[in-house]
C-alpha cells in the first residue's frame, strides 16, 4: 500500500507553526540571542572623593567630585560583624582613617547587596597613598579576605597575609582573643540559627 501523503499545509498554518517554535525556543532555553544576552554592569573608573559615613570596619558611603554617592565594600578585607568582639574598634579605626580625608577608590566590581567592592586610598599631599585594607589588618581588626584574593592586585596578596600574620603574631586587636571567630565563620553561624526552626516547648500531659 502506497504511504499516505499529508497535505500541503497552507501558508498561514506554516506561519503559527513558526510562531509557536519560536515561543518555544523562547521558553525552553533558546535564550542566547543577542537581545536577551546579560549586560555587565559597568563600573566607574578610579574616582576621588570624601567618606560620608562609616558603617563598620570594611563599608562606608563614599561621595565623588561629581556628587555620586556609592555605597563602598572595602576589598581584601573581612572585619568583624556587629555583634562581635572589636566590631566598634574595627569601625573607629577605619572612620579615623577615612573622615576628613582625600579618597580615592578604585572599583573592582559589585556585590550581592549592590555595593561597589573597591580598593581604598587615603591621599595626603605630602605622603604616599594609604592602603587603608592594608591598615586595618595590620592594627589587627580585619581578617585577610583570602576567598576573594583573586579580586586583589597579585602583590597585594603576599603582602596582606604577611601583615596578618604579624599582627597575630604580637597580638594586636582581635588577635588578643585564644580563638578569634572569623566573621565568615559567624555569618554561617548566624545563618545556620536563623535556618533552624524554633523548638517548640513540651506541653504537660497532665495539665
Amino acid at each position: 500500500m502506497p504511504a499516505r501523503l499529508s497535505p500541503p499545509r497552507s501558508p498561514a498554518r506554516r506561519s503559527l507553526l513558526a510562531s509557536a517554535l519560536v515561543a518555544l525556543c523562547a521558553t525552553f532555553g533558546g535564550r542566547a540571542g543577542p537581545a536577551a544576552a546579560a549586560t555587565p554592569r559597568t563600573l566607574p573608573p578610579p574616582i576621588e572623593g570624601i567618606a560620608l559615613d562609616v558603617h563598620d570596619g570594611d563599608s562606608f558611603t563614599f561621595r565623588g567630585e561629581d556628587g555620586r554617592r556609592l555605597r563602598i565594600r572595602v576589598s581584601g578585607i573581612d572585619a568583624p560583624e556587629h555583634h562581635q568582639p572589636y566590631a566598634e574598634q574595627s569601625r573607629r579605626h577605619l572612620g579615623e582613617m577615612l573622615r576628613g580625608r582625600r579618597l580615592r577608590i578604585d572599583p573592582i566590581k559589585q556585590d550581592v547587596f549592590d555595593r561597589t567592592v573597591a580598593k581604598v586610598w587615603v591621599l595626603d599631599a605630602d605622603l604616599p597613598p594609604a592602603d587603608a585594607a592594608l591598615s586595618l589588618v595590620e592594627a589587627g581588626l580585619a581578617w585577610h579576605f583570602v576567598r576573594y584574593r583573586a579580586d586583589q592586585p597579585p602583590a597585594d596578596v603576599p603582602r596582606y597575609a604577611q601583615a596578618e600574620r604579624a599582627a597575630r603574631a604580637r597580638r594586636a586587636g582581635l588577635w588578643q582573643d585564644a580563638e578569634p571567630e572569623a566573621p565568615w565563620d559567624f555569618r554561617a553561624r548566624m545563618r545556620r540559627n536563623e535556618a533552624t526552626p524554633p523548638r517548640r516547648p513540651r506541653t504537660d500531659p497532665e495539665g
